[in-house]
């Protein structure tokens, strides 16, 4: 989630979204407008709460811009095609209203922002995105990082990455050893894991990667839940 004043991008990632969630988060930060909702890929535990964002559409807001890639909005046409052609929703009956833009690789703009598309893969052959805004790179999903991604990582702040297992990688996600390989790879000057499973004991890790600091100089830990990182952008 990224918000400022007034605007919020959220980054459909590895966990769904859930009406709590969403409600909550914004009330807590005194947001009244969600600008985009920018998808990563379209598993089902990345797209599935796009049907909780009527809540925000019925009763804050009319509609909310969606930014997909076309492989990812086919899917969607298919997963979610009654959010997708609304014309055959029966009167009176609520769902999300949303407005799909397609993205490629390239950059895009929202509200002024650029976003720069990641390409990384999550498993073989299954291909995801990352997003970078200012400083700030995002990859949710990744057992892989392309050569021709990384000059889009170069001079990055903070890293927000998936870190799935402490031991090992699975096929498609980076596990604890892999993730921190590259990090020294990317040389961010900040590290936050996400998308880690029950295996993982945050505070014996974190306890562990803070050392990474004064052996390495890499400022690396485990996010959390409610976790804010004040940016400029």
């Amino acid at each position: 989630m990224l918000a400022s004043f007034s605007t919020i991008a959220l980054f459909v990632g590895f966990l769904p979204m859930g009406t709590c969630l969403i409600i909550t988060s914004c009330i807590s930060a005194r947001i009244r407008t969600i600008d985009a909702v920018i998808i990563t890929h379209s598993h089902a535990d990345a797209i599935g709460g796009l049907d909780d964002l009527r809540d925000w559409t019925n009763n804050v807001q009319r509609h909310i811009p969606i930014y997909v890639a076309m492989r990812d909005f086919e899917v969607m046409k298919k997963t979610h095609y009654y959010l997708v052609d609304t014309s055959g929703i029966i009167p009176g009956a609520a769902v999300s209203e949303l407005q799909f833009n397609i993205i490629d690789e390239e950059p895009f703009t929202v509200q002024d922002l650029k976003i720069t598309p990641l390409p990384v893969w999550h498993g073989a052959g299954y291909r995801s995105l990352g997003f970078r805004f200012g400083n700030i790179c995002y990859i949710s999903d990744v057992s892989e990082i392309p050569e021709e991604t990384y000059p889009f990582l170069q001079d990055c702040e903070i890293l927000i990455m998936d870190a799935l297992r402490p031991d090992r990688s699975s096929s498609t996600h980076f596990g604890l050893p892999r993730a921190l390989e590259e990090v020294r790879k990317i040389q961010p000057k900040r590290t936050l894991f996400i998308g880690m499973m029950h295996l993982m004991d945050h505070e014996k890790v974190n306890e562990e990667l803070l050392k990474l600091m004064e052996t390495e100089g890499l400022d690396v830990q485990l996010s959390y839940d409610g976790l804010r990182v004040p940016v400029m952008l």
